[in-house]
Order: C-alpha cells, then structure tokens, then sequence
C-alpha cells in the first residue's frame, strides 16, 4: 500500500502526540537503556498507527 506523504507525516505526528509522556521525557535521557526503551516504545506507537490505516 503505498500511502501520501503527507499522510504518513500525519500518522507519525498523531501517534507522537499520543505517545506517554514519560517516554518522550526520556526521548533526552543521558542514560542509553531508557533513551533506547523510549525509542521502542515510540516506534512502536508509530507502527501500530500506520496498521491502524489499512
């Protein structure tokens, strides 16, 4: 399925809006593990959004 960038744009910034706040604070942690923990769970946020589309 290809999909508008636009559309995509759209879908990430909505699932960042969503995301857990603690995990965008971690977004900027110095500690690698929960800056990596955060990175997943955004994604993750991410992914599920764009399944969400089908």
């Amino acid at each position: 399925m290809n999909m508008h960038p636009d559309l995509v744009h759209a879908v990430v910034l909505a699932a960042l809006t969503r995301a857990p706040d603690g995990a965008k604070r971690r977004l900027v942690s110095s500690v690698p593990e929960r800056r990596q923990q955060a990175e997943d769970v955004i994604a993750a946020s991410i992914v599920v959004a764009l399944a969400q589309l089908k």
